[in-house]
């Protein structure tokens, strides 16, 4: 347990953590400027620099410093050009964080589940195959021979993480480049608590089982087995999918592949929210792996909430109208739903730009998906709330955070794919498809 003193001291420390990240970046800036042009090269060098120091906060100090160091991994800083190498440094913290101490970890499991790991499991690994900013996974196989993946949350990071999120600075950091700097407190709430309802791995359990009744039949998708005997509030133990990471598919993989996981991604993303009402807030590319005949995994359903049926009704509209062109429609539902604070707003060149942007992805049959086009979108949708013009109601800041980070998972994939047609698709499951659109 720790003491109000504790609590304070880790938040203060992941603040100060973030703070010389930044800080080493400037002077490494100011430094180089002295020496060279100023330049891609510089630049490069400069956010190398503070990813390095941002990779050795994180790693000691898991939690909220690896959150943040994991969204700077993928989503797209809208005031900086992309850092492509300091983004592939703090990528590692998605799935290879150095493991915790193996007799915390033991000790987590015995507390939770009543017998130590090898009473419980006919294996157990004792060297974790992933481990990312709340808990590490091990390899098992069950006694009745199953392959297994078992989370395993490090200790006391659930009391770390709650003093870390009472802290407004890092909270607004976790909510995104894009959106931090604008949103009211009602949305940061809603942040914190779907951020905390993480360390309770029974809730994941619950979303995840949800996920994969939902799409068993899509012969795309694979969302492992949940075994509920041997999972707890610290514990989750699930099917073991191998595969491969998503970036490193997006290195190796023929266009062909990444279109048919590019598409499938977008599907189970997308399409959860506007069918089924259901939101995985997180969809950093370590949540994804590529198996070896194409199908992709889902494997991280932690930071999962159920939207209110009001959102999911303005939702559909919204995409149903932007579908068709129906300008008027769209707006209507922007001002409805809560974003838009003033309809004058509406007449303004950052909107429209911002609305073209939003639309480009299904303008047309074929759209590549690449970084370019996630940065702009989150640079329009960062102007218009940190503006003030737009604001994030606290039902939406989960979904349009999530959305920009899907684009940004998409644009590694590097992927053209009818992303028209697949949104199509999904309004006719809920029978709201324009007439007339093909």
């Amino acid at each position: 347990m720790l003491s109000p003193r504790s609590k304070r001291v880790r938040a203060l420390r992941t603040r100060a953590a973030l703070g010389r990240a930044r800080l080493a970046a400037l002077l490494r800036r100011a430094r180089l400027m002295f020496l060279a042009d100023p330049g891609p090269a510089v630049e490069q060098e400069v956010a190398v620099t503070g990813a390095q120091v941002l990779l050795e906060a994180a790693s000691s100090l898991r939690g909220g410093a690896a959150k943040v160091a994991q969204l700077m991994a993928y989503l797209q800083d809208p005031e900086r050009e992309p850092q492509q190498a300091a983004q592939a440094l703090l990528g590692t913290l998605f799935d290879r964080l150095p493991g915790s101490d193996p007799a915390g970890i033991r000790r987590v499991v015995q507390e939770d589940l009543g017998r130590p790991p090898e009473q419980i499991f006919a294996v157990w690994e004792e060297a974790p195959m992933a481990a990312a900013s709340l808990g590490q996974v091990h390899g098992a196989r069950g006694l009745g021979g199953e392959d297994l993946a078992v989370k395993v949350q490090y200790p006391q990071v659930a009391e770390a993480l709650l003093a870390e999120l009472d802290n407004q600075a890092i909270l607004r950091e976790l909510s995104g480049a894009a959106l931090g700097g604008g949103l009211p407190q009602a949305a940061l709430s809603a942040l914190r608590d779907a951020i905390l309802r993480e360390c309770d791995y029974r809730e994941e359990a619950r979303f995840q089982e949800r996920f994969r009744r939902l799409y068993r039949p899509d012969p795309q998708v694979v969302i492992p087995r949940i075994f509920a005997d041997f999972s707890s509030r610290r514990v989750l133990t699930a099917e073991r999918l191998r595969g491969q990471c998503l970036l490193d598919f997006a290195r190796s993989a023929r266009e062909q592949a990444r279109q048919v996981a590019a598409l499938c991604i977008f599907r189970v993303a997308f399409g959860a929210p506007l069918v089924h009402g259901l939101l995985n807030a997180d969809p950093n590319p370590g949540n994804f792996l590529v198996l070896g005949d194409g199908r992709v995994g889902f494997v991280d359903f932690g930071c999962c909430i159920e939207l209110d049926e009001r959102v999911v009704r303005c939702e559909q509209v919204l995409w149903q109208a932007l579908l068709a062109g129906d300008a008027e429609a769209l707006r209507y539902t922007f001002c409805h739903e809560g974003l838009v604070r003033e309809p004058i707003e509406l007449d303004s060149d950052r909107y429209r730009a911002w609305e073209r942007c939003l639309h480009l992805p299904f303008a047309t049959p074929r759209f590549r998906t690449d970084p370019g086009y996630a940065r702009e979108l989150a640079l329009h949708t960062s102007a218009l709330v940190r503006g003030g013009r737009f604001t994030l109601p606290r039902e939406l800041v989960l979904l349009w955070r999530q959305r920009l980070g899907l684009w940004a998972v998409l644009g590694q994939l590097r992927a053209e794919g009818n992303f028209r047609g697949a949104l199509l698709d999904l309004l006719r499951e809920v029978d709201m498809a324009p007439a007339g659109v093909t």
